[in-house]
């Protein structure tokens, strides 16, 4: 019962990382789109730009999850 429960969490676990991998890049697409025309003070603006390079940082190495969290707040600034 115990091994089954851990390979399927295994299973899960392993299932979403490419999931999460093909999200960050339209994430990130899509901060690209919407901060230059995004209605911004500078400060929040800037945050963005932070949160938005962080993101793609943490997509590079491999923290897909990370990169989705990261991104997700860029995109709660810009209202997306």
């Amino acid at each position: 019962m115990i091994r089954k429960a851990l390979l399927t969490t295994t299973l899960v676990m392993l299932m979403a990382g490419p999931a999460f991998a093909g999200q960050c890049p339209n994430d990130m697409a899509a901060i690209d789109a919407a901060l230059p025309t995004a209605k911004l003070n500078d400060a929040n603006k800037s945050m963005v730009m932070d949160l938005r390079a962080k993101g793609g940082m943490q997509h590079k190495s491999g923290d897909h999850a990370g990169s989705v969290n990261t991104l997700a707040k860029a995109k709660t600034i810009l209202g997306l």
